[in-house]
């Protein structure tokens, strides 16, 4: 990934938790989802990995990445260097005045975001696109359960053991249940595709469009 190279000069621990993101995220298929012009937003951007490798290969894609973590937005406003179609902000998107996205993507986030507040979450994130703008939403599968089992055990270490990632509870949906929840809340043409092939989390990628 070409964006891992604005990291280098960052402390360890960034450095390592990127790489490791890069590594076990199929993010590069998201990415490729992204428009090549317009604006996109991410929510919750973390150290801002997908946001810059999104806006490296898009000149013209204006991108803004938010998160609640002061620690991890501040490394990502580090990694912007003078590049003007970037931008981080520390917020969360129900205190985003910003609208009209032609794009959102959500990457392992709402998973962390309490099983009531998913529809309330969902509904503000499609008020933040345009009519006709499309969400992003990478997840995890819950099946094959080995691998979904796997991957909670992961999540536990990582963010009740090493508070790596905020957050103090885990929400995981099949993927029937979770198209029927976007269309609840506006979505349409949901599709899913499948990315966990040679990887050892159940990736899984939804794609909706506002009507």
């Amino acid at each position: 990934m070409k964006a891992l190279a604005l990291y280098n000069d960052m402390p360890a621990r960034v450095r390592l938790h990127t790489r490791i993101r890069a590594w076990t995220c199929p993010m590069k298929h998201v990415v490729e989802r992204a428009p090549a012009a317009g604006r996109l937003l991410e929510v919750g951007c973390g150290h801002g990995l997908f946001a810059n490798e999104t806006a490296l290969r898009n000149p013209r894609l204006a991108v803004l990445g938010i998160d609640p973590d002061p620690g991890k937005i501040r490394w990502a406003l580090a990694s912007i260097k003078g590049r003007n179609n970037v931008e981080f902000r520390q917020t969360r998107i129900e205190d985003l005045a910003d609208g009209e996205f032609d794009a959102l993507a959500i990457l392992d986030v709402l998973y962390l975001v309490p099983r009531v507040e998913w529809k309330p979450f969902l509904t503000r994130c499609r008020a933040a696109l345009r009519d006709g703008g499309r969400l992003l939403l990478k997840e995890v599968d819950v099946r094959p359960r080995w691998k979904f089992y796997r991957c909670v055990l992961q999540e536990q270490i990582s963010v009740r053991l090493l508070g790596i990632t905020l957050g103090d509870s885990f929400a995981f949906a099949e993927r029937e249940e979770m198209r029927r929840l976007l269309e609840e809340v506006g979505f349409t043409r949901v599709t899913t595709a499948d990315l966990q092939r040679g990887r050892l989390t159940p990736h899984v990628l939804y794609e909706a469009a506002r009507a």
